[in-house]
């Protein structure tokens, strides 16, 4: 018969905060590991393994769990970014039993007396979030929890906000929760980005009026509009179908105009990032007016001609090619030389374009071309009458890159 390996949740810290059926699965099994914080919990127990490297410390549970059971503790609820996902993965097989505990989330709930139901979850401990999934997070939940840890401490997270016009949220740190020093800060973020806080805190954002993204496709009416060229709705939703967008992706929208493709892809993708670039001064402001008014902050705009601003971007997953200045053989050569397994859209409408799309598409490392010609015809007053105006033919090419 295998011997039982358990997870439990120590909750957050202080003994009497401990389950009773945790403490009495710590005090019956055979070996406790507990990291040094946690480690207080196991006083008096024979046979306490510190949690250090995991590798180590990994090695050593299997040779405990041949003697005997082994309970290791790890802080809040197992459920919630724990060790749990880990040791399931390395002891697959094993006769595996998690003990629940008190999370530090719930606990910051009670102390500000807030609900969690419906929350927004982020986890900087251990682990890489950027500035816009905050934002983004943030901006649109009431609650949203963030569980820090390493450089996404309290102050980065209050700095953050702050800086991207959301200083109107009230945030709340909690700081060593359910200990005799516990301290609960509770203010605006620019105010609160000025403390220091203990690098483990959990900070609660409460967002009053959250911003409820728009459903479906944008229509051109919704965006701001100039003399600008814009990609029109019908083409629009067109190009987005061909772009085959994923969540996490990493989108290039060159020559990039009014923004309507960025900022649509901005709003489909909320876990990837949209890099804009334009010449023209008029179009980067244009496009940072619309990035505002769709709370895009997932969304980079930069001024300068597109060749020259491929080599500074972060290496894309899409790449759209709106306007290209009379550069378009060299934006996708330079784009068949980035990697495999890009996806790249470009529309044309001049004859000349559509020769250079089609030879360089057909030559220079590309796969799995695709072209569609969109024809629209729209509606058009003429008196007292309407009659149907056809638009310019859009030559839409999409492939991949072979790298």
């Amino acid at each position: 018969m295998k011997n039982d390996l358990y997870v439990v949740g120590s909750g957050p810290g202080a003994p009497d905060l401990l389950t009773a059926l945790a403490a009495k699965i710590i005090g019956e099994a055979g070996c406790v590991v507990a990291a040094p914080r946690n480690s207080a919990l196991a006083d008096g127990h024979g046979n306490i393994l510190p949690l250090k490297d995991f590798a180590v410390t990994f090695e050593k549970i299997e040779e405990e769990l041949k003697k005997g059971s082994v309970a290791v503790l790890v802080s809040g609820d197992p459920g919630m970014f724990s060790l749990l996902p880990l040791i399931k993965k390395k002891f697959d097989g094993a006769n595996l039993k998690v003990i629940p505990g008190i999370s530090s989330l719930q606990s910051l709930c009670c102390a500000t007396a807030e609900s969690w139901e419906g929350a927004a979850i982020l986890s900087g401990h251990g682990r890489a979030v950027s500035a816009a999934r905050l934002l983004m997070t943030a901006d649109r939940n009431y609650r949203t929890f963030f569980f820090c840890g390493g450089r996404s401490s309290p102050k980065w997270v209050c700095k953050t906000l702050a800086e991207n016009g959301l200083d109107a949220l009230e945030v709340a740190v909690g700081e060593r929760l359910s200990y005799p020093d516990q301290r609960i800060s509770v203010g605006s973020p620019s105010s609160l980005s000025r403390r220091k806080f203990d690098p483990l805190s959990i900070a609660l954002i409460l967002n009053r009026a959250p911003w409820t993204p728009p459903f479906g496709r944008l229509k051109d009416e919704d965006f701001v509009r100039t003399d600008v060229p814009m990609t029109k709705s019908e083409v629009r939703s067109i190009i987005l179908d061909k772009l085959e967008l994923t969540p996490d992706a990493v989108i290039w929208d060159l020559g990039a105009g009014t923004g309507s493709i960025a900022v649509s892809a901005a709003l489909l993708c909320p876990e990837g990032e949209v890099y804009a670039v334009d010449s023209e001064p008029g179009a980067v402001e244009l496009v940072h007016e619309n990035r505002k008014k769709f709370h895009c902050f997932n969304l980079s705009v930069f001024q300068g001609r597109c060749p020259a601003a491929m080599k500074k971007l972060p290496k894309p997953t899409h790449i759209f090619v709106g306007g290209n200045g009379g550069e378009l053989r060299e934006i996708l050569l330079r784009a068949a030389a980035l990697g495999k397994g890009i996806r790249v859209v470009v529309p044309a409408v001049s004859i000349q374009s559509m020769c250079v799309a089609s030879e360089v598409m057909r030559k220079a490392g590309f796969s799995a071309l695709d072209v569609t010609q969109l024809s629209v015809n729209k509606s058009k007053a003429v008196g007292n009458s309407k009659i149907m105006a056809a638009q310019n033919p859009v030559t839409i090419f999409s492939a991949l890159t072979n790298g």
